[in-house]
């Protein structure tokens, strides 16, 4: 072996603290894009989803609405809307759960299927969005135990009614992940998950490659460690396919064929991985990410009802309730 002169050990060495300078700046560029993205908290996008035209306004008028504030076990406070109708069909109230930089008046477009149809319905700012608060999108691991504190505010002020929790894409990951967790608690008796990513490293790989140009030789899984120290969770931790390999409760999963955010491939993934409980699943033709209720939204409206009602004949058979 021929010995490194000391000019190829200097050169050598200076290459290697290049590649870990590199590391270390792209990691905390995408902890920046990821973990810390903007998110617009603090703001509410209820006008600007009525001037859209995403949601039939007047069935929010038609309403009580109660808004409430509930404590989160992270040391902040997570900020929802109660809305009561004055019809109610069925002993049931659905969380609505939204996505990444929205905020909980994003779901109305979804709510308003279960407004109509005489169903109450809860929605809520995830962490660091809207106007709870929060410091850092944790890719559906501490999104989902707010989802519980939630949930069990819900219980609380509707004690006798059947839970359902309904996310887009990040709030769908936070529901499969929840549904981990409720088979300790048991809060929520049917999820329905519409555009939801599995894993979460495995999400971040494919949108480096996809937004950056970047292939995966270990930026991920520095971004990973940095996540862990300064916000408190590994990607690995944040994993919603870990939660539904565990759920017991049915789960309807929705993705769009034409999704190129989050691949279809993913809920695919999610739906083959649940093993115990009823499951379902549809794609959407021509839809985009998020997009299954406003490109088709009468076959989605009919899926989503004969859904609940199919959950509903079951649950309230076994409690021998009338339906």
């Amino acid at each position: 072996m021929i010995p490194l002169s000391s000019r190829n050990k200097k050169i050598i060495g200076g290459v290697s603290l290049s590649i870990i300078l590199i590391y270390i700046v792209v990691s905390f560029f995408s902890y920046n894009q990821s973990v810390l993205i903007k998110t617009y908290q603090g703001e509410s996008h209820l006008e600007e989803e009525k001037q859209n035209g995403s949601f039939d306004t007047t069935l929010l008028a038609e309403v009580n609405r109660e808004d409430f504030t509930v404590d989160s076990d992270y040391g902040y406070q997570l900020k929802g809307s109660y809305l009561k109708v004055s019809n109610e069909q069925f002993p049931l109230t659905v969380i609505m759960v939204h996505g990444v930089t929205h905020d909980r008046w994003r779901m109305m477009r979804y709510a308003q299927i279960y407004l109509k149809n005489g169903i109450d319905v809860v929605l809520y700012d995830h962490r660091k969005h809207g106007l709870s608060g929060g410091d850092e999108v944790s890719f559906s691991y501490f999104e989902s135990r707010d989802l519980e504190k939630i949930v069990q505010w819900t219980k609380q002020k509707k004690p006798s009614d059947i839970i359902a929790a309904h996310g887009e894409s990040l709030g769908a990951a936070t529901v499969c992940s929840h549904s981990g967790i409720n088979e300790t608690t048991h809060s929520v008796n049917f999820y329905i998950s519409d555009c939801a990513f599995s894993d979460t490293k495995n999400l971040l790989v494919l949108r480096a490659k996809e937004d950056f140009g970047m292939p995966n030789i270990g930026f991920v899984d520095t971004t990973s460690l940095l996540a862990k120290i300064r916000a408190g969770f590994y990607f690995a931790d944040a994993s919603p396919i870990k939660g539904i390999r565990q759920s017991k409760v049915p789960v309807l999963f929705i993705h769009g064929k034409a999704d190129t955010y989050i691949p279809m491939e993913m809920s695919q993934e999610l739906y083959d991985a649940k093993s115990q409980g009823a499951k379902f699943i549809w794609f959407v033709d021509k839809a985009e990410h998020a997009r299954s209720i406003t490109t088709a939204p009468k076959e989605y409206e009919k899926k989503v009802m004969n859904y609940i009602h199919t959950m509903m004949t079951q649950l309230l058979s076994k409690q021998n309730l009338p339906i």
